[in-house]
């Protein structure tokens, strides 16, 4: 049987979490090869997001705004992340600044469906379904690997 929906996402959100965190720090080893990590992570997330889960949710009404919200929080996300891979590592204050930004960033994203949306997503939903949209979710994430990697 497939895997839960919100523990598959908590899984990530603490493994992204922890990444976003080690590139925040100043004179790391091997920044580059790490940060890639990160998007090769991150990007299909918030795909799998926005493909698998997000469609769901918007049908229930109290869940319609934070979803919108969830939606333009990813969108800030990937401008920000488009400006880090355009800015020289060798400037390494400014690069960090940066990346701190998109740290603080999915943050409040992730406390956002860990605390508002994960459980009304438990109270309205079977764990059949939560199953179900794990696949989904798992899927879309297969089918963004390759934009990740652009």
């Amino acid at each position: 049987m497939a895997q839960n929906v919100i523990d598959i996402l908590k899984q990530e959100h603490e493994m992204v979490l922890s990444m976003l965190s080690e590139l925040a720090s100043k004179g790391i080893s091997g920044r580059e090869q790490k940060y890639e990590s990160l998007k090769e992570n991150l990007m299909p997330h918030m795909i799998g997001e926005e493909q698998a889960l997000y469609p769901r949710l918007k049908e229930e009404a109290e869940m319609r705004d934070m979803v919108l919200e969830s939606i333009e929080e990813h969108g800030a996300v990937k401008t920000l992340l488009g400006q880090l891979d355009s800015a020289s590592s060798s400037e390494e204050d400014s690069w960090v600044a940066k990346l701190k930004v998109i740290q603080e960033n999915v943050d409040h994203h992730i406390s956002e469906e860990e605390e508002k949306i994960f459980p009304q997503m438990q109270q309205k939903m079977s764990s059949d379904e939560l199953s179900s949209l794990g696949s989904r979710y798992e899927e879309a994430k297969r089918s963004a690997m390759p934009v990740a990697a652009r």
